[in-house]
């Protein structure tokens, strides 16, 4: 028995130093996180360490850079996803008593990747819908769940495998076409509650939704189930969104309301919460 439990962390320890050595990073990233890691972020919140990435530049595809599926870690450049990520990571490890960069790049691979496995763009959990699904199993998220709650998406995830030209790795790649869409499957014909945003001005909003909740915007466009995340922010008593910009080009604390952002955007239909367990 002994022996058997050796030979097994044995085993694990080859396969998370095999992981961490295919790590992408930059000295200036690893320093970066250790210093976070490292600093008083008023006990851990989760806004005030994603306050910390603020005015760093937008920049989207910086997970598709190598040929090959490698776990990267690029603070320097964020899209909504990566900046989500990354700050939810630092929560993870943080949370576990540690402040070295390789247990944050352990924690980045666990949250980003199905089974922690990213030896795959297949095993990446590109829809959030799976994402939320996969993290909520690791005990790292739970999706929440209030009388706001009012209106129902009708989940039909298949906008990758019907759209492979406007991914640079699926096209002319057939066979990763269908490793997509093996993993799309379970997330077809099922239906998904979220908060319309038509009630995102209403006051009930803060009994159920706090400082540093993940925001998902829910979308009407066909095949897809939110295409955009930041975080909660309270102002002044009102919800606002911290998150990476595409349109302001960095990371930023929107200064208008969350209802007032999505309320002029036609395939906002409204939001999913989820909640980091730290």
């Amino acid at each position: 028995m002994i022996r058997t439990t050796i030979i097994l962390l044995a085993a694990f320890l080859l396969s998370s130093s095999a992981a961490y050595s295919q790590t992408l990073y930059t000295a200036q990233d690893s320093c970066r996180i250790e210093q976070i890691l490292s600093s008083d972020r008023k006990g851990n919140d989760i806004i005030a360490t994603a306050e910390l990435f603020l005015g760093t530049p937008y920049v989207a595809g910086t997970l598709d850079a190598t040929c090959n599926e490698q776990t990267i870690v690029n603070t320097r450049e964020l899209d909504c996803t990566t900046f989500m990520e990354i700050v939810t990571a630092i929560i993870i490890t943080t949370d576990e008593g540690k402040s070295d960069f390789r247990s944050f790049c352990d924690n980045l691979n666990k949250i980003r990747y199905r089974d922690g496995n990213s030896d795959s763009y297949a095993n990446r959990l590109h829809y959030i819908s799976q994402w939320v699904k996969e993290n909520s199993k690791k005990g790292v998220v739970k999706e929440v769940y209030t009388p706001c709650h009012t209106k129902i998406q009708k989940l039909h995830l298949n906008y990758m495998s019907s759209h492979p030209h406007s991914y640079e790795k699926l096209k002319d790649n057939p066979l990763l076409v269908k490793e997509i869409e093996k993993h799309e499957k379970p997330f077809r014909n099922i239906e998904i509650k979220y908060i319309p945003k038509s009630m995102l001005c209403d006051s009930l909003m803060a009994n159920y939704i706090r400082n540093g909740d993940i925001i998902a915007l829910v979308t009407a466009i066909e095949g897809l189930d939110v295409t955009h995340v930041g975080f909660a922010k309270w102002i002044n008593r009102q919800l606002h969104l911290l998150h990476a910009s595409s349109s302001a080009k960095k990371v930023v604390s929107d200064h208008r309301t969350l209802h007032r952002y999505m309320s002029d955007k036609k395939n906002h239909l409204g939001i999913r919460v989820f909640r980091i367990k730290n």
